[in-house]
């Protein structure tokens, strides 16, 4: 169901009062509605004391008695977790809200119900930036995601961002770092941070090169061909972190922007470290890295890394 059907379910119940069951998603969770707003309940398999707790656009309410659905009695008389979506059902976040609830009944191994919460908090507090730049590194980075999966067969869509804002690399499996640089097929330069791509720690920098042409893909298209994947990007700190970065892209960029890989190079950062001796009293250095200058990894290189990444 999508939100335009959930939408048009909860205004078509008249009763203010009662809760009413809008679709179920498994045996233990399931969207509802009460007084016109969206609720996603689930089961309280935590034992949490009852709590109640207040955004702009979020309320939980921790172990609530629910004895009776007005129209459906499959759900057990039991106690449960719920958050409702108090924004505007015609706001932007609604689908994002209804996605990732979607997404941790699937997956709520991974994630208990009240941090599930604190992640839609800060993701509903992101200030949207809007930007063309930040829609070409987004492409860029799940561009890279992709390619890995269908090059390797491995996923590191949850070694994405696994920091979340404090991250600092795009990727890290604990020992080494990617980061990915997305420019496009008129330029060769990057911008680097210094301090963070020649720092000790282990990195290697990946530039993807990007065509912008009528015949490419959108961001919007590139989701939807992700996530028709049957074995890959279905875990939660992936779909939270592609929720925030959605935030700070606009909404005709993620529809309208086309683009396509050209090439995707990974190189080295010990081996092409262009200041591999910072003058003393130097610090935060950022500058354009011409990266056409420097051989990446080979073929089998790049294998090697991916797989043991």
């Amino acid at each position: 169901m999508d939100t335009v059907e959930i939408i048009n379910q909860i205004r078509s119940i008249d009763d203010k009062n009662g809760i009413y069951l809008i679709e179920s998603l498994n045996s233990e969770s399931g969207f509802f509605t009460s007084d016109e707003q969206l609720s996603y309940i689930s089961l309280d398999n935590f034992g949490y004391p009852y709590e109640g707790i207040d955004t702009d656009y979020l309320r939980l309410q921790t172990h609530v008695r629910i004895s009776a659905v007005e129209n459906n009695q499959t759900y057990a008389d039991d106690y449960y977790n719920i958050i409702i979506y108090k924004g505007n059902l015609e706001d932007g976040n609604l689908e994002s809200f209804v996605q990732l609830c979607r997404i941790h009944s699937e997956n709520a191994d991974e994630l208990n119900f009240k941090e599930f919460f604190y992640s839609l908090i800060a993701l509903f507090q992101l200030p949207g930036e809007q930007g063309t730049k930040n829609a070409i590194g987004l492409y860029g980075e799940l561009k890279f995601m992709q390619l890995v999966y269908s090059s390797y067969g491995k996923d590191i869509s949850e070694l994405w961002h696994r920091k979340g804002s404090y991250s600092q690399y795009d990727f890290s499996n604990g020992k080494e770092s990617l980061e990915v640089k997305t420019t496009l097929s008129d330029q060769s330069e990057v911008s680097i941070k210094h301090e963070q791509i020649f720092s000790e720690h282990p990195c290697y920098l990946v530039v993807v090169n990007c065509d912008r042409y009528e015949n490419g893909e959108t961001i919007e298209e590139l989701i939807e061909s992700m996530r028709r994947e049957p074995g890959a990007f279905r875990g939660m700190n992936f779909s939270i972190n592609l929720a925030k970065e959605l935030k700070r892209v606009s909404s005709k960029d993620v529809r309208e922007t086309r683009l396509d890989v050209r090439y995707t190079d990974i190189y080295n950062t010990k081996i092409i470290n262009p200041f591999p001796i910072i003058p003393e009293g130097v610090n935060h250095m950022t500058y354009r890295l011409d990266v056409s200058e420097f051989e990446g990894l080979s073929n089998e290189q790049k294998e090697i890394l991916i797989k043991e990444f």
